[in-house]
């Protein structure tokens, strides 16, 4: 046995473990509580503001009755949406936590609740562009497009404005659930540090 080698790999194995800065991690979570409260009123305007307007969409005199199913399955996915919202939420309020532990798991905790979250913005923004394509088939065949201007301008416009936004909309969930990952893999790797250290 070569002292100095060992001691030489013991020493980069030691660089190589996750160091834990308690007091970052504690600024970390105080910060993110803020960011999770900015964004649950920021929710919940943006589904008022919606229902808002789906009310006032189903009260248009001669609205056809599959728009006025695409009015009652929009809000209630509207609804359902910022009830998992605040469901998947619970559990992750605390501002911040006594103990290194208590933090990581915290953090673990927010970084999961992050990932159920993009999901949720994922099935909701699919089921709900899939309903509209599908009420809206009797618009899209060429025979009623191609000799109605009116109509061709506004499905030109749905596609141009909905189309890039409900495609980068799942771009982003899906490269923040990746992120979110990272860091849940990041904060299991101080969790299993801090046990070996205190054990």
């Amino acid at each position: 046995m070569n002292a100095p080698d060992d001691w030489s790999r013991w020493s980069e194995q030691w660089q190589r473990e996750p160091a834990i800065d308690a007091e970052r991690l504690r600024r970390r979570a105080r910060w993110k509580r803020w960011r999770m409260l900015a964004m649950t009123g920021l929710e919940l305007f943006v589904s008022i503001g919606a229902l808002a307007q789906l009310v006032q969409l189903w009260m248009l005199p001669g609205l056809e009755p599959r728009w006025r199913l695409w009015c009652v399955l929009s809000l209630l996915t509207v609804l359902a949406v910022q009830y998992l919202y605040l469901h998947v939420r619970r559990g992750t309020w605390a501002a911040s936590a006594d103990s290194v532990p208590a933090l990581l798991a915290l953090s673990a905790r927010r970084a999961r609740a992050g990932i159920r979250l993009a999901w949720v913005n994922i099935a909701s923004t699919s089921a709900l562009a899939l309903v509209s394509v599908l009420l809206a088939l009797p618009e899209l065949q060429p025979s009623r497009w191609l000799h109605d201007a009116t109509l061709r301008r506004v499905l030109i416009l749905q596609v141009a404005a909905n189309g890039p936004l409900v495609l980068a909309l799942l771009a982003f969930f899906a490269w923040y659930i990746r992120r979110q990952r990272r860091r849940l893999d990041r904060l299991q790797a101080w969790q299993a540090a801090d046990r070996d250290a205190s054990g």
